[in-house]
C-alpha cells in the first residue's frame, strides 16, 4: 500500500510528542455498573494522558475493562465518577446532547464489527457519515483523498459484501477520519480479520499516525496488534498495571 499524503485541511500535529499540550487527560475515572444487587467496579481509579500525536496502545484480557475506557473516551458512556477532558472539554461533564456534539467534531470511532451499511457503496457509506456529522455530503475532495489514502479508490463503488473484511475495515477507518478528528480510536481492529489483512489494517494505521500525526488510541487483546503503538498500556481488572513506551517494528 503507498504511503500517505497529507490531507487536505488537516495540519499534522508536533512531531515531538512529549513537548506538544495534552489532548487527553483521564482523571481517577470509575465505572461501577449494578448487577442486580452486585457492583461491579469494571473501572477502578484509572488515570493517564495522550499528547496530540501519539499512538497508543491499551492492551488487556477480557474483563479488564478496556472496553469501557474506550466508550467513555468516545463519549459513549458517561463514567461514574472521575474526568475525562479532551481538548480542554470534560465529557463526564457536559449534557448527552452536548457530548454527542464533540464525538461528532472531534473523535473518530472504528468498530470491530464494521458497522457499514450494507445497501451503500464505500463512498455512500462516507456521504452518510458526512451528513450525520453536519458536513452535508460537500467535501467530494477529502472523501476520495481518504480512499485513495487508504488504497480503495478501485472500490469506490462497491458495497459492503463486494468488499474483503480487510477493505471493509479500511472503509470504516475512512468514515472514522471524515470529519478530521482529533482522537481516533479502535476498537479491536483486527479482530474479525486473518493474519495479512490484519498487517495491512495495523500497518495503515501506523502510517496515519507516522505521516499523518494521527493521535490513535487503540484496544486490543492481542500483543502483535499493541506492538504497533508507540506506547502500550496494559490494564486488568478494571486497573491500569503498566504505562511505558514502545519502539515499534
Amino acid at each position: 500500500m503507498p504511503s500517505p499524503s497529507p490531507l487536505p485541511g488537516i495540519t499534522p500535529a508536533p512531531t515531538d510528542t512529549a513537548a506538544a499540550p495534552v489532548l487527553v487527560a483521564v482523571q481517577s475515572v470509575t465505572m461501577v455498573y449494578k448487577v442486580g444487587r452486585i457492583a461491579v467496579r469494571a473501572l477502578d481509579n484509572v488515570s493517564f494522558t495522550v499528547r496530540p500525536g501519539e499512538f497508543v496502545s491499551i492492551i488487556g484480557q477480557s474483563g479488564s475493562g478496556k472496553s469501557t475506557l474506550l466508550h467513555i473516551l468516545g463519549g459513549l458512556l458517561k463514567p461514574t465518577s472521575g474526568s475525562v477532558i479532551l481538548d480542554g472539554q470534560d465529557l463526564a461533564a457536559v449534557s448527552d446532547q452536548e457530548r454527542t456534539a464533540i464525538r461528532r467534531q472531534k473523535i473518530g470511532i472504528v468498530f470491530q464489527r464494521f458497522n457499514l451499511f450494507p445497501t451503500l457503496s464505500a463512498e455512500g457509506n462516507l456521504r452518510l457519515a458526512e451528513q450525520i456529522r453536519g458536513v452535508n455530503g460537500q467535501d467530494p475532495t477529502h472523501r476520495r483523498e481518504l480512499l485513495r489514502l487508504l488504497n480503495l479508490e478501485q472500490r469506490l463503488h462497491h458495497k459492503p459484501l463486494e468488499l474483503s473484511g480487510g477493505e471493509q475495515q479500511r472503509v470504516a477507518v475512512a468514515r472514522a477520519l471524515i470529519n478530521r478528528p482529533k482522537l481516533l480510536l479502535a476498537d479491536e481492529p483486527t479482530g474479525n480479520l486473518d493474519s495479512e489483512n490484519s498487517r495491512i489494517v495495523l500497518d495503515m494505521l501506523r502510517q496515519l499516525n507516522r505521516e499523518l500525526h494521527q493521535t490513535v488510541i487503540i484496544i486490543t487483546h492481542n500483543p502483535e496488534a499493541a506492538a504497533i503503538g508507540t506506547r502500550i498500556i496494559s490494564m486488568r481488572d478494571g486497573k491500569i498495571i503498566a504505562d511505558q513506551p514502545n519502539n515499534p517494528r
